[in-house]
């Protein structure tokens, strides 16, 4: 398959989760993985369609496939909410808390525009809201709505501007 031929998949399959249809995204998302080595963006892109299924265990497989040294401060925020998510779907509190955590210190990282640390993960301090340390349920949300908005919009970003520089 020809580069431009998988270009115009993973925008095929952007514009499906744009509108909510999971089931056609996952599908050339699959084929995708099948086809070649996959970047990273399109493992997670996968990882999402499948936990948006309910297929948890799935997902978090395909999560493992992914290199963490080629993802920027974007998506590596967007991996960690994710799989936060998913391990709170299957009720492994204490990952999804970890998970949680290392989200939003990237959060802050990213919106304080510090430069992303050498190791992810360390030195990150509790979640504590009014003094106690809290659970917070992440929930699924469509990716019409807030981190995914952005997640989305940035691999159709990803994609025109390597469409623009050819």
């Amino acid at each position: 398959m020809r580069e431009e031929d998988k270009d115009f998949l993973e925008l095929l399959g952007y514009l499906y989760l744009q509108y909510g249809k999971h089931d056609p995204a996952r599908v050339i998302y699959h084929t995708l993985c099948e086809l070649s080595d996959p970047a990273s963006i399109v493992l997670l892109a996968y990882a999402y369609c499948l936990a948006a299924d309910g297929s948890y265990a799935m997902a978090l497989h395909e999560m493992d496939k992914i290199s963490m040294e080629t993802l920027n401060l974007q998506e590596l925020s967007g991996f960690h909410l994710l799989r936060g998510n998913i391990f709170w779907h299957m009720h492994r509190d204490r990952e999804a808390r970890t998970e949680l955590r290392r989200f939003l210190e990237l959060e802050r990282l990213r919106t304080n525009g510090q430069p992303r640390p050498a190791v992810i993960g360390q030195n990150i301090q509790p979640l504590v809201i009014g003094g106690v340390e809290r659970v917070v349920s992440v929930k699924m949300r469509p990716p019409e709505e807030g981190l995914w908005k952005k997640f989305l919009r940035f691999i159709a970003r990803k994609e025109i501007s390597r469409e623009l520089s050819r």
